[in-house]
């Protein structure tokens, strides 16, 4: 496998993790206080449809730079 093509998997896969962590978090999967669970309430409420477009627009960005790269190397 060309050195270039394992990069591209190992950013993929990079960055699935890091977007099931993130929507994991998100969906309250994990167990935080009740504190942080009020505070990060409010915050979502205030930013989280920007967060959410800016999330989803840069994985479409980043996902089709991806695809872009393996098809020109294979």
């Amino acid at each position: 496998m060309e050195p270039s093509l394992l990069t591209s998997f190992i950013g993929i896969i990079v960055f699935s993790a890091l977007m099931t962590v993130g929507y994991k978090y998100a969906n309250g999967k994990w167990n935080v206080s009740e504190n942080k669970k009020n505070d990060y309430m409010i915050w979502v409420n205030k930013h989280g449809q920007t967060v959410k477009r800016s999330v989803v627009f840069l994985s479409i960005i980043y996902g089709l730079s991806m695809l872009i790269q393996i098809i020109s190397l294979l």
